[in-house]
């Protein structure tokens, strides 16, 4: 499946990467659901308090978009395709992972928040990539 037909399955209303309000909305609408899945498995899962401070540092990052991201979005409409590209690759990804959250053992959380950061990351690296074309 296509990174922004997996999307639009996932997410109810997902709006795409066509315009400068779609991306921000996009981004939002990601950000959310990995926020989500992290919070419900915290809330359900007894953490260590260093592992509960490094989820709770992950759904602080998620709560917020980096102003960075944005500064010449109004310049990749036109540049970039319809799909999204690299960044709906990455927001894809970064759903799966949210989806993997219910079913994730509490004892391989620290891998499983790695990757997290990772996915985190691997986004803010695609969406500044854009910017840039």
């Amino acid at each position: 499946m296509e990174p922004l037909d997996l999307l639009r399955a996932k997410i109810s209303g997902f709006p795409g990467y066509d315009g400068d309000s779609e991306r921000r909305h996009s981004d939002e609408y990601v950000r959310s659901y990995l926020g989500e899945a992290l919070s419900e498995f915290a809330a359900r899962c007894k953490l260590s308090p260093d592992l509960q401070t490094r989820l709770e540092d992950l759904v602080l990052r998620l709560e917020f978009a980096d102003p960075h991201d944005f500064i010449n979005h109004h310049n990749v409409a036109a540049k970039q395709a319809d799909d999204g590209g690299a960044v709906a690759a990455a927001d894809a990804a970064a759903v799966e992972l949210a989806d993997r959250a219910a079913t994730f053992d509490p004892a391989a959380m620290e891998q499983y928040l790695n990757e997290v950061a990772a996915v985190l990351d691997e986004r803010a690296a695609a969406i500044r990539a854009a910017e840039l074309r």
